[in-house]
Parts: C-alpha cells; structure tokens; sequence
C-alpha cells in the first residue's frame, strides 16, 4: 500500500514539474512581452552615431524593422526592404531599420555594405520597450501616421501582406 502512495506522490509531482516546464519554456518563446497599441517616442543613436528619435524619423507610414548582420532571415528581407523603399518612399513610407548587431560600428558596416539608403539605428533597452520587448528578429512593424501598430509580423516579411497594408495606410 504505502508503494503505491509513493508511486501517485511520484506521478503527480512529475505532472506538476511538467506543467511548470512548460510554463516557462511557452513564456520564454513568446516573440513578445506585451503589444503596445501605439509606438512610443523612443531615441536612438543612427550608424553615424549622431541621435535621432521615432519622431523625427516617421513618416505617413513606417516600417520598423528588428534586424541583425549575423541574421540569416534577415539576409533574405532586405531586396524586399529595398524594392518597399523604392516604390512607396516618395509616397510618405519611412523605413527605420533597428540594428541588433553587438555595437554600432558593426551596424555601420552592415549597412554600407548591403547599400541601405534608410535609417539604421542601434538597439537600447528604451527602443525595445516601445516595441513590446520582442525577443526574435526579424520583426516587422507597420506604423500608421498616429503611431498605431498597424500591422506586426515576426519572421520573414511576406512581401504581398506588407504591401497590402502600407497600401491602406498610404490610401
């Protein structure tokens, strides 16, 4: 009798360690923290290490982007970015790409050696909390003129959605 008392003991515990692991790994995966409904002003430092804020940069619409040299996703989304920048910056789209890269001077190189005419600038910890602390890259978010996340992806860009939803703000 007493075995078996040890044996449910021993399964329960188990189940109860489970659900606990699980727990943290689902809160330790989420690409986000929390989903603010607008973008906070945030500052930055740009690649020319001179300071620049969300609101100087924005435009009608704009296109923040989480992204990393050492990034293969990330590789993959800049024709995307570029030819997004090509057709829709003369119609108020902005880009800011949002460099994770270990120091700006490594952000710098990236971005003269992949020929990126829009904004880059270093991650901070104040820039991160204003987009809901993700914890992947890349990530895509779409802001409207008033600061509304519009639309948000994770992952890499699916060109057609994007262009569809720059469209109804730029409308």
């Amino acid at each position: 009798m007493q075995s078996k008392s040890y044996k449910i003991v021993a399964i329960v515990g188990l189940a109860l360690f489970l659900c606990f692991a699980y727990h943290l790994y689902t809160e330790r995966t989420r690409p986000f923290q929390e989903i603010p409904k607008t973008v906070a002003n945030f500052a930055a430092l740009k690649t020319d290490g001179k300071k620049t804020t969300f609101n100087e940069e924005k435009g009608t619409a704009t296109l923040i982007v989480l992204s990393a040299s050492w990034c293969p996703a990330c590789l993959a989304e800049i024709p995307t970015l570029k030819k997004l920048h090509h057709d829709y910056a003369d119609r108020g789209l902005k880009i800011i790409t949002v460099s994770e890269d270990d120091n700006l001077r490594i952000a710098a190189k990236f971005k003269k050696e992949q020929k990126i005419k829009w904004t880059m600038v270093h991650w901070n910890y104040d820039l991160m909390n204003a987009l809901g602390n993700p914890q992947a890259i890349p990530i895509n978010y779409l802001v409207d003129s008033e600061d509304h996340f519009e639309y948000i992806e994770a992952g890499i860009m699916n060109e057609k959605k994007m262009r569809h939803a720059i469209e109804s703000i730029l409308r």
